[in-house]
């Protein structure tokens, strides 16, 4: 008796790691898409339509060093309202640091909601170091999600 319980047992915990291992996806590496490129993060998709350099000043803000401005277009393909919000995405220079500093410029509110099938065209800035370079945005439906990465200038 008490073998076929280990046994019933073993084959439980045999059938539970694999169901358990089937939910979680193997480690994929983040898309990478160019400028002008649609990509899909999460119930996001997301489009890098513009990146503007050097502005010391958005709106009432004045930057410690300078304004990168990333303009981007999030369309929802989830079947849910969605919020997204420029603090979840992040700029990395040519150098490879990262900022992850992002505020929405013009909007009054961190907050952007977004309807199932919805679209709408924002921009998020981030302070960086007078000189330096934006080499890519890399975008997240939600905070500490993988994400996409979007090309915008390269080094080479």
């Amino acid at each position: 008796m008490r073998s076929v319980v280990l046994n019933v047992l073993a084959a439980g915990l045999l059938v539970a790691g694999c169901v358990s291992s089937a939910r979680q996806p193997a480690h994929v590496a983040a898309p990478t898409v160019a400028l002008n490129h649609e990509v899909d993060v999460g119930s996001f998709a997301f489009t890098v339509t513009a990146v503007q350099l050097a502005q010391p000043k958005i709106g009432y803000l004045t930057a410690q060093g300078t304004f990168v401005v990333v303009d981007m277009t999030v369309r929802n393909i989830g079947d849910g309202l969605r919020t997204v919000y420029c603090q979840n995405q992040n700029l990395k220079d040519l150098a490879g640091r990262t900022y992850d500093n992002g505020v929405t410029v013009g909007n009054g509110d961190d907050m952007i909601n977004i309807k199932p099938g919805g679209r709408v065209h924002f921009q998020c800035a981030f302070d960086v170091p007078v000189g330096t370079l934006a080499g890519a945005v890399v975008v997240h439906d939600i905070a500490y999600s993988t994400g996409a990465t979007v090309k915008v200038l390269s080094s080479g």
